[in-house]
């Protein structure tokens, strides 16, 4: 139990640090031009600025404020598309580029922009780029050649479209539509260590405990079109092998085994605190599990397969590493399903009952990347 709420502290600390990143040494003017300091953050998704001073957290609305300054970066009101942001301008020209946040970025050519973030629309970025700077060939070049985009990568580019010989320049059938229709989901690939605690009735009355270990391996996929919720909601298609120990029981007749399981399952997942740096989650899944014994009953070998289905809850916390890479551990349950391997043997075909309930925990260590 002790390690459980060590794990909860570390998991509560690793959380107080990320939302912390979010505030920043600054300043607020408001209407009248009075200049409150203190720790600031911008939420431009409701169009609030807080602002932390002696311990007091207070909270403005965008239009009772004239600017906000972070640091070195004075934050302006801007308008776009009839929404209205607090931005640091970064470039300036025929095209513009907003700071809107550490990864939120808003980029303006003439009456056409748009906002987007530097993780979640990764792969979308140098089609934005392409069609935003279309007309200018050197720089569809320099965005063909970037394999990261930064707030420097972005002002390059800008500053560069902003000094570029213009030409009529028709971007190909192909660039539009990987720019319009590019594949926008997130996916993450993982790989697994699992240890599994083995609870295993025979006969209703002979049980035993056993230990096993495994290798998983993954796709967890967020669709665009989960809208607001891409990056909570996560659909997981998981393998697994589990290999376990010598089983023995003390039934009516001796027994000892090993039993080898490969897993699939396809479940859902939801992620909360999704864009923090320790993330917690919760899942459900349903499977497919081929269960092969090798072992003795009383004198005989035997070795026999059995097919099931099963449903997995799970529970754990993904820890954010750079480059959108991730740490996860994860806390799952499959429910008690039945293996029946009942059989005669001999010659005179003596019955042997053997009618096997499993139930595991399974706990994993995974790299997401």
């Amino acid at each position: 139990m002790k390690y459980l709420y060590s794990l909860m502290a570390l998991c509560l600390f690793s959380y107080n640090i990320g939302v912390a990143q979010n505030y920043h040494s600054g300043a607020i003017t408001d209407k009248n031009n009075q200049t409150i300091k203190g720790r600031v953050s911008i939420d431009n998704n409701s169009k609030k600025v807080y602002c932390k001073k002696n311990g007091n957290l207070k909270t403005y609305n965008f239009k009772d404020l004239n600017g906000v300054t972070l640091g070195n970066d004075v934050y302006s009101k801007i308008t776009f598309n009839n929404e209205e942001y607090l931005a640091n301008s970064l470039v300036s020209g025929k095209a513009s580029i907003y700071k809107v946040s550490n990864i939120d970025f808003l980029l303006i050519n003439e009456n056409n922009g748009q906002v987007f973030n530097l993780i979640n629309d990764k792969q979308q970025i140098p089609g934005i780029l392409s069609l935003t700077f279309k007309d200018c060939n050197t720089v569809r070049d320099e965005i063909n050649k970037t394999e990261e985009f930064s707030e420097n990568t972005l002002s390059s580019l800008t500053n560069s479209y902003n000094n570029c010989d213009y030409g009529a320049y028709v971007p190909t059938e192909k660039e539009l539509s990987k720019a319009n229709t590019y594949n926008t989901d997130t996916f993450r690939f993982y790989a697994a260590l699992q240890a599994s605690l083995n609870n295993t009735n025979v006969n209703n009355n002979g049980s035993n405990n056993s230990n096993g270990f495994g290798l998983g391996l993954g796709l967890a996929s967020s669709p665009s079109f989960m809208g607001k919720l891409q990056g909570n909601i996560y659909i997981n298609f998981d393998l697994s092998m589990i290999f376990s120990g010598d089983s023995k029981f003390k039934n009516q007749i001796p027994l000892n085994f090993k039993q080898n399981s490969y897993r699939l399952s396809l479940g859902l997942e939801y992620v909360f605190n999704k864009e923090g740096i320790v993330s917690p989650f919760l899942g459900i899944g349903y499977g497919y599990t081929a269960d092969y014994y090798n072992g003795t009953i009383g004198t005989i070998e035997f070795k026999d397969n059995k097919q099931n289905y099963f449903f997995i809850p799970k529970a754990g916390i993904l820890y954010n590493l750079k480059n959108d890479k991730h740490l996860g551990l994860t806390v799952s349950y499959i429910s008690e399903y039945e293996n029946n391997l009942s059989s005669r043997y001999g010659e005179e075909l003596t019955y042997y009952p053997l009618v096997i309930n499993n139930s595991f925990v399974i706990i994993g260590l995974s790299y997401y990347f």
